[in-house]
């Protein structure tokens, strides 16, 4: 699991260390093909990094489910979760042929991060860069 976590963006510039430091609060799931992982506009705590097989990430506007990417091996989606247990902006659910996750509790990301100083300042910094790049690219296509 170690090798999935250093190649997951967030993680990328912690230490062998502090990788398995975070592979101790991971949780490893098998889920179904079609299978709802997390729901659009429900209250999650946890994020989730694919380890194998697909997510699909799709919002329902007007009782329709609009794709908005397919997600694959080391990418990780509900990361929300880890500053807050808002409300899910997107819903995800496993791709054609299943998939392997591995799930990541915010209040033991919390804990660990309170613990370790260094692992929490390391996955916030690349989590705010990820959220302005993101927020950059939507306004570039909206302009």
């Amino acid at each position: 699991m170690k090798k999935l976590l250093e190649n997951v963006h967030i993680f990328s510039r912690l230490n062998d260390d502090e990788l398995t430091l975070v592979e101790g609060i991971c949780h490893a799931q098998e889920i179904p093909a079609g299978q709802l992982i997390v729901e659009q506009n429900s209250t999650g705590k946890d994020v989730y990094i694919v380890s194998d097989g697909s997510i699909e990430v799709f919002v329902t506007v007007d009782d329709a489910d609009k794709v908005l990417v397919f997600l694959g091996h080391g990418q990780l989606f509900g990361e929300m979760a880890l500053l807050d247990q808002g409300h899910r902006s997107a819903s995800g659910r496993a791709g054609r042929e299943g998939c392997n996750l591995v799930r990541i509790n915010s209040d033991d990301f919390k804990e660990l991060s309170e613990r370790h100083p260094s692992i929490g300042y390391s996955v916030m910094k690349h989590f705010a860069m990820d959220l302005a790049f993101k927020l950059r690219h939507m306004n570039l296509t909206s302009a």
